[in-house]
This record gives structure tokens, sequence and C-alpha cells, in this order.
């Protein structure tokens, strides 16, 4: 699959700063141009964030945002999600690959480009 990414600019969600809820910030980026969002939730039961990133990713795709989540892959396959985001103590990438396939996007964090 090939991925168009027209904007500079990639949102991740961040429930502690949050002033007005996820949902408006998310859609307050989509309005201004994101065309990247990167759901990442610590706190709310897994359930909650199942529903949450369904809403998440229907906005995204009202404004053809691309939609990733943070760390769980379980959570990314679960909502259909166009990838997952993955840190240096989640789920080996290679991994993650062959269980979400190779439709969708697979980033890691890196602190250089060793």
């Amino acid at each position: 699959m090939s991925w168009n990414f027209p904007s500079r600019f990639y949102f991740i969600t961040h429930r502690p700063s949050s002033e007005n809820g996820i949902l408006k910030d998310v859609m307050e980026a989509l309005e201004a141009g994101v065309r990247i969002v990167q759901y990442r939730e610590k706190e709310l039961p897994l359930r909650r964030q199942i529903e949450e990133a369904r809403e998440v990713l229907k906005l995204c795709r009202k404004f053809g945002a691309t939609f990733i989540v943070n760390d769980r892959v379980d959570l990314a396959l679960a909502v259909g999600a166009d990838g997952v985001h993955l840190g240096p103590e989640d789920m080996p990438p290679e991994l993650a690959r062959r269980i979400l396939g190779e439709g969708k996007l697979v980033g890691v964090s890196a602190g250089s480009v060793q």
C-alpha cells in the first residue's frame, strides 16, 4: 500500500494536557489541517479506549487523515487503525507487522539512525 502524508503536522493525543477532551482536541487539529493522528492513551480501561479510538477513527476518516494507535497492536487491530507506533519497551516491530499485515503502518521510536 502507498501512503500519502500531505501534512507536516502529526497530532498525538495527550489526555493530561487536554482541557476540552480528546475528541474536541482531535477535531480542532483536523480542522487546522493535521492529517496524521496518533491516539496515545495510558489511563483508560481497554473497553473505554476502544470506544474512544473508534470515535477518533471516525473523525480521521471524515477528514481523510491517517489514524495511528500508540503502543497497542491489539487496539489498532480491534478498531481498524491505519497502523501502530511502538516504543522501545513495546512489542517488537517484526511481530507487529506479522499481526497487522503488510497493509498497515508500523512505526517505532528511534533515538538515532542506527
